[in-house]
């Protein structure tokens, strides 16, 4: 498994917890449920998110030594 490969499946898995997190708050009765929402489930989506755009672009190309 390549260094790429490796911040790809933890982009993978910080935007699953992200949207499991979501998904659960939205299922939550509570107003607590919202600050759920945005402190834990976003950050964690848009880390996810943020990562992988940077694992793209920092990776070399196949023609780079």
């Amino acid at each position: 498994m390549t260094f790429l490969e490796k911040r790809i499946r933890w982009s993978g898995v910080l935007v699953s917890a992200g949207v499991a997190v979501l998904v659960a708050s939205l299922f939550w009765k509570h107003p607590l449920s919202f600050m759920a929402f945005l402190g834990l489930g976003c950050p964690l989506v848009a880390a996810g998110v943020l990562l992988y755009l940077y694992a793209l672009s920092a990776s070399k190309s196949p023609d780079e030594p």
